[in-house]
């Protein structure tokens, strides 16, 4: 220990005696550690950090499975049979979620509403012990007794100034008295999507339907039980289910899955592994930038060595020394990176997408990741003072002292060329990465969506389902509303839909009169959109065939619908669709499940449209008449002649002389819209693009150290060949050539890494597999861009040199 402080001591002396080169050697090393850092503490917070819930390694998501299927939500019924056959669970309960209108406190505002299962917040842990008040009581998860409420700490000090004496009153909620029975206290709950907390009640019509698929459930084992055992256990429970109700339970499978990232994508999972591999090559660059400039200075310190050797100092001695110093640099080079890791996360976390990562994330430098950065500091360390120490330990005494300090040539630059051999190959590596993200996030941001985004402005209307369920009651109030927006200043037109592009649809089971019939669970699916005759030609929807929606289609006439091109081609071939008719199960007003099935006349067919996002293929849809089959919850399309924004507070005055409770509901321009579609890619991309620009630098830095270096020894050499005849040209390009070699080199092998990495992101970002070779070839043409420019200032360097002077420095 006291021969290790003499050797801290010693090189933290060296390092200030020296402040430019410990100033390079600690930036460049604090780039790669507060990457890393950063990258490690939004990891560690998404895997590791524990959860906090009681006993949150037994918390279990609990889903329905159909075969050949993904995962589905449970019907009331069957989560009941769950909840009291399977002895696996301590508890299990069940929730869902649903927008409301919170009249209290201020403006009406749309905000989304958890609906648990009494027994459920204290089962998780949310807010206990709670701010003030009490959970739910087991008689308010019933029909007539369920008109309570939970706050959310941030919706109680946001909207109710954190009064304590709303406990007890009542708020409006949907146009009806809520009580407030609690606040849950400051947590988790605050970073999750819903604001505000009501019991689950539901008809014993709804409690009896198997088929009603809509609630979410979560459960905790019981000490001992494993997942394995819980799924064996509901299996059973499933098979009786399926003998007692084939019709709704034949083909559905339970499924038991850990809580913990149930709801991550594996996207997401694959993209944060992805950015943690990218930051890893960023400091594995750093490492070798730094044990390139150590090397310079080994070399320089040759002499010191060489008379420490004479007078007795082993080997391992020196080595151990100039290992300690690298250690202390990288120490050193440690506590700057996290002071910059801490603005990385903190710009990392701003990019970050709004519920990317689950809500009990908490992206922080704890001490885990602090931990982590010291002993990613150490292996940095050992990393970057192998090379000088190894090269300190192969000195040939003999040799030094007959050179008097001359540079020995070959081993030692070959060396260094090695390194940065390495540090362009995990340059290319990066830019590859860094480049099919942006490529792909360019084509994207282009691609042809078949409808038009400009001066559109969209909101959705919350109505409540119990407020409006007589047809004529909603055709009577959008009509109203419609021809009161058309009559606002700065309005050219307007159009009510149960869906958009972007944000969603009914997505309902069809089936073709004429066709071969198809078993129940096979049938195809559609997106349905109820719109009224506005809607296309708003949305810049173009008809191909036949007419779109008009007035004439009205309640009582002839149903009618106008369905996509690659509906017709799934469907119907090559026969013409305006022959054909569709059925479909009668949309019920303020109802689950669709009704009893009715037959619609194709009158039209609209071009595709990308309404389920870019990256996703071109989906059937499916458009009918608003008036043929009204539905309460609506969204609503408005065009302008100038900025859409700017018709927001008329459009709600409008909204509020019709209901005052009912408020504009998630207010975007159609931009907007788009924008939001793309907000994920955007993180990968801005990272992967902003590591690669860095990696970028630091070779560039790696090959332009390694030259100069090379041309400052061989000044004598170089001399010496333009006083025998050499020109400047010959001299500039030799360096140059040994330079772009090098750096050639390093991005043939770096093309190994590039493959993997083009094959890693196939499944994570739009249109990889067609862009791989131009991803290649466009980022080694800017890597050795990059290698030719930093080449030529050294080779300039060299060619500059006068033969009189060079020959007098020997």
């Amino acid at each position: 220990m006291r021969h290790l402080l003499r050797d801290m001591r010693f090189g933290l002396r060296l390092l200030l005696k020296t402040p430019g080169f410990t100033a390079v050697a600690v930036l460049t090393l604090a780039l790669g550690i507060a990457a890393t850092t950063a990258i490690f503490s939004v990891v560690h917070a998404t895997f590791f950090a524990p959860l906090p819930y009681r006993d949150a390694d037994r918390l279990v998501m609990v889903w329905s499975q159909r075969e050949g299927g993904g995962r589905n939500s449970n019907s009331p019924a069957d989560y009941l049979d769950f909840k009291r056959e399977a002895s696996v669970f301590e508890d299990l309960n069940a929730w869902t979620g649903r927008f409301v209108s919170l009249g209290s406190g201020g403006a009406p505002m749309q905000l989304e509403a958890g609906t648990p299962a009494p027994g459920f917040l204290p089962m998780l842990g949310f807010g206990h012990p709670l701010a003030i008040g009490r959970d739910f009581l087991e008689a308010e998860g019933t029909l007539g007794r369920e008109q309570v409420v939970i706050l959310s700490y941030s919706l109680w000090q946001e909207r109710f100034g954190g009064d304590r004496t709303i406990l007890g009153q009542a708020i409006r909620i949907d146009g009806k008295p809520y009580e407030v029975v609690g606040v849950l206290g400051e947590g988790p709950a605050d970073n999750i999507q819903y604001r505000l907390w009501i019991p689950l009640a539901y008809s014993e019509a709804v409690a009896a339907d198997r088929g009603a698929r809509f609630l979410t459930a979560l459960g905790r084992l019981k000490p001992g039980v494993t997942v394995e055992q819980a799924n064996a256990r509901l299996k059973l429970v499933a098979e009786r289910q399926a003998a007692e109700f084939p019709d709704s339970n034949r083909g559905w499978t339970p499924s038991v899955e850990p809580f913990r990232n149930n709801f991550l994508s594996p996207a997401t999972k694959n993209s944060l592994w992805l950015l943690l591999a990218a930051v890893g090559f960023l400091l594995l660059i750093a490492c070798a930038n730094v044990a390139n400039l150590l090397l310079a200075r080994g070399t320089a310190r040759q002499r010191e060595v060489t008379v420490r050797t004479a007078l007795g100092a082993a080997r391992v001695e020196i080595a151990r020394q100039l290992l300690t110093e690298s250690l202390v640099l990288a120490l050193v080079g440690g506590a700057v990176g996290i002071g910059l890791a801490f603005l990385v996360m903190r710009a990392v976390v701003a990019l970050m997408p709004q519920f990317m990562l689950p809500s009990e994330t908490v992206i922080e430098l704890n001490v885990p990741v602090l931990l982590f950065t010291v002993a990613l500091s150490v292996v940095s360390g050992v990393l970057f003072g192998t090379a000088p120490a190894w090269q300190a330990a192969r000195l040939d005494l003999n040799e030094m002292l007959k050179q008097s300090g001359r540079a020995v040539h070959g081993g030692r630059h070959g060396l260094r060329r090695a390194l940065v051999v390495l540090e362009f190959a995990l340059a290319l590596t990066l830019l590859t990465g860094g480049g099919v993200a942006l490529w792909s996030f360019t084509a994207m941001a282009r691609a042809e969506l078949g409808f038009r985004t400009d001066h559109l402005l969209t909101f959705t209307l919350p109505v409540p389902r119990d407020k409006m369920v007589e047809p004529d009651t909603i055709r009577a109030f959008y009509d109203r509303m419609l021809t009161d927006v058309h009559a606002l200043p700065g309005v050219r037109s307007g159009a009510v839909s149960t869906g958009l592009p972007l944000q969603g649809a009914f997505r309902m089971p069809f089936s073709i009169p004429g066709q071969p019939p198809v078993d129940a669970k096979n049938r195809p699916f559609a997106r349905v959109n109820v719109v009224t005759p506005e809607y296309l030609g708003l949305m810049g929807m173009r008809i191909t065939r036949g007419r779109g929606i008009t007035a004439a289609d009205r309640q009582g006439g002839q149903l009618v619908a106008v369905v996509n091109e690659t509906f017709v081609k799934g469907m119907f071939g090559a026969t013409d669709p305006l022959t054909q008719r569709l059925e479909l199960g009668r949309i019920v007003p303020g109802a689950n499940q669709p009704g009893e099935p009715q037959v619609w006349q194709i009158v039209g067919v609209v071009a595709d449209s990308r309404s389920n996002g870019v990256k996703n293929d071109i989906a059937r849809e499916i458009h009918l008449p608003f008036d043929q089959s009204p539905f309460p919850r609506v969204r609503m399309t408005v065009r302008s002649e100038g900025d859409p924004t700017a018709l927001q507070k008329s459009i709600a005055a409008v909204i509020q002389r019709l209901d005052p409770d009912l408020p504009m509901g998630n207010v975007r321009t159609m931009d907007q819209v788009v924008a939001q579609t793309l907000v994920g890619d955007r993180f990968t991309t801005a990272l992967f693009a902003g590591f690669a620009a860095v990696a970028l630098i630091l070779a560039a830095l790696g090959i332009y150290g390694v030259m100069s270096f090379a041309v400052a020894e061989r000044t004598h050499e170089i001399g010496l060949r333009m006083a025998l005849g050499a020109g400047r040209g010959r001299v500039l390009w030799q360096v140059l050539r040994e330079g772009l070699l090098t750096a050639l080199a390093g991005t043939i092998l770096g093309s190994v890494g590039a493959w993997f990495v083009v094959r890693a992101l196939r499944d994570i970002v739009f249109g990889v597999s067609a862009f791989a070779p131009a991803a290649f070839v466009g980022v080694t043409l800017v890597l050795l861009a990059a290698a030719l420019v930093a080449c030529l200032v050294p080779a300039a360097r060299a060619a500059s040199v006068d033969p009189m002077v060079a020959l007098r420095q020997d």
